[in-house]
């Protein structure tokens, strides 16, 4: 049923859920995982201080290398194929990109615990993603 599986996946508490549901989605349907994770991007400023933000953009790139790491090792242990990206840009943006291109069946995202009003107003990213996703989205809580 759910053949490619995409995890917007942060490090965060809530990414971690979607990462062990995604892991469980695919056992029981043979799937595989696309791991996902967004530098979102940054402002450019003068040219004498690009290094630094040079710098902010190495540094989150190998943090979000490093924290997939540790989800691909889940996911081999779990007998689950996957592939991973660190990508830059505006986060639902690039979910969305990234599930168009690879063909994906299914989106697995964390769902922040905000209260019924604010989620009312917010519009935030899961829901965002939900409306554009060219495929089905499980937010977890």
């Amino acid at each position: 049923m759910f053949e490619k599986i995409l995890i917007a996946y942060d490090g965060s508490e809530q990414s971690e859920r979607a990462l062990t549901v995604g892991l469980d989605v695919a056992k029981c349907s043979g799937g595989k995982l696309c791991i996902v994770s967004v530098i979102e991007k940054l402002p450019r400023y003068r040219e004498e201080t690009m290094n630094g933000v040079d710098e902010m953009v190495e540094q989150a790139q190998k943090h979000y290398e490093a924290i997939q790491e540790v989800a691909a090792q889940k996911a081999a242990q779990a007998g689950v194929a996957v592939t991973r990206q660190v990508l830059p840009g505006h986060p639902v943006e690039e979910i969305i990109h990234v599930a168009d291109q690879e063909k994906v069946d299914l989106i697995v995202l964390g769902g922040m615990g905000h209260t019924r009003m604010f989620r009312r107003s917010s519009g935030g990213t899961g829901s965002q993603i939900a409306y554009h996703a060219p495929c089905s989205v499980l937010l977890v809580r």
